[in-house]
C-alpha cells in the first residue's frame, strides 16, 4: 500500500445512480446534468482538478435525490435540482 498526500483542496461528489425507476435515486432527478453541469463550471473557471467535481453511484439517500456532499467541508445537499447548480458554483466554485 502506498500512502499520499491528498491531491485535491475539495471534492464535490454529485451522485447520479439511476435506478431505472425500480426505486427512487438521484437519476429520476436529473443528476446526471447536476454533475455534468458543475464539471463544465469548474472547468471553465480553470479549478478543475484542484477542486474535482465527481460522479458517484450512491451515497445512500435516494429518496432525498439529487444528493450532493463537499469534502472536506461536511456539507451535505439533498433535493438539488438543475436550478441549484448556479449557487453551488456560487458557493465552491468561486
Amino acid at each position: 500500500m502506498d500512502i499520499e498526500n491528498i491531491l485535491y483542496q475539495k471534492q464535490i461528489f454529485v451522485c447520479t445512480n439511476d435506478r431505472k425507476n425500480e426505486k427512487p435515486s438521484c437519476g429520476d432527478h436529473c443528476g446526471e446534468a447536476v454533475f455534468t453541469e458543475l464539471r463544465r463550471i469548474a472547468k471553465e473557471r480553470g479549478l478543475h482538478p484542484r477542486i474535482r467535481v465527481t460522479q458517484v453511484k450512491c451515497l445512500g439517500q435516494c429518496a432525498n435525490g439529487v444528493n450532493v456532499m463537499v469534502y472536506p467541508d461536511g456539507t451535505w445537499f439533498k433535493n438539488v435540482r438543475l436550478d441549484d447548480v448556479a449557487e453551488l458554483a456560487r458557493l465552491y466554485l468561486s
